[in-house]
């Protein structure tokens, strides 16, 4: 009797000391990033860091000039139709189909992509709210946002990549849909890489904390390895704390990481005021 192996569970999306320039300037230095199945990672970095070229290399848009990017173990720039078919990407604006109706432009997508099994959910239409015979070039630029979002998410993809999705949505618009999008992943098992100026959004959504700088990631931690292992000094710390400094501000503090509770007691003693690692405090201090 033959053994027959089990499937091999692929990672979604495998990043592996990924280079690219863009006029004569490595705008991705040496970056390497995994995405797990069912995971939120929050993908955060200033004006310039490289968060949309990163994104555009993921999807196959953009060819690296060094390292690699692979999706479910298939090269980005060269999927099969059925594995792309599998990514839902919202960019930071919906451009072109203008001459279209909102609902002709659905149909005519959904001849080119099924629909999931439970098709008969309508949670992304129901949330945008949008009138089906309205043409795309009288609509305000907030509602072709939701429309971008519906045309990605309504086929339930298993990969959702988001460019800064909700900068132009109002903020009700907002809320709802940083509440859906994370009940979408943990219904569905979908990983989710979202890119966001607003800080706040992410903290409650994300699963994990992606700190870009010129090209570089500073940080990759979990909300949780970040609530238990970060903290701000009023001071730098002690060599025996055996802790890194990962950002100095001076007089406003010095960041380290790889805190345990048995340091709380030694800081007291030195004197040191310290504070709990909070992600928008230290986004800040890292990319500044």
């Amino acid at each position: 009797m033959t053994d027959q192996a089990t499937p091999v569970q692929q990672t979604p999306v495998q990043i592996a000391h990924l280079r690219k320039v863009l006029g004569g300037r490595a705008v991705l230095d040496d970056l390497s990033l995994t995405l797990r199945a069912g995971e939120i990672a929050a993908l955060l970095g200033p004006n310039g860091a490289g968060k949309t070229t990163l994104i555009g290399c993921v999807l196959g848009l953009l060819s690296p000039d060094g390292g690699s990017v692979r999706l479910w173990g298939e090269e980005a720039a060269s999927l099969r139709a059925e594995t792309r078919a599998r990514i839902g990407f919202v960019p930071q604006t919906m451009t072109g189909f203008t001459w279209f109706r909102v609902g002709e432009l659905m149909a005519y997508l959904a001849q080119y992509r099924a629909r999931p099994d439970d098709a008969e959910d309508r949670t992304w239409e129901e949330w945008a709210a949008l009138d089906p015979r309205a043409r795309i070039k009288t609509l305000s630029g907030g509602e072709r946002q939701r429309l971008a979002i519906v045309l990605a998410l309504r086929f339930g993809p298993d990969l959702i990549v988001l460019d800064e999705p909700v900068a132009s949505l109002d903020p009700q618009a907002r809320y709802d849909f940083m509440r859906l999008l994370p009940a979408y992943a943990r219904r569905t098992g979908a990983s989710v890489l979202i890119s966001s100026h607003i800080i706040s959004d992410l903290q409650d959504i994300g699963d994990r904390f992606v700190m870009m700088r010129h090209g570089r990631i500073m940080l990759d931690m979990t909300a949780p390895e970040i609530a238990a292992t970060v903290r701000r000094l009023s001071a730098p710390p002690e060599a025996r704390w055996d802790v890194e400094v990962i950002a100095d501000q001076g007089a406003e503090g010095i960041w380290v990481r790889g805190w345990h509770p048995a340091l709380d007691e030694a800081a007291a003693g030195a004197g040191h005021t310290m504070l709990p690692g909070d992600v928008e405090r230290l986004f800040l201090a890292l990319t500044r």
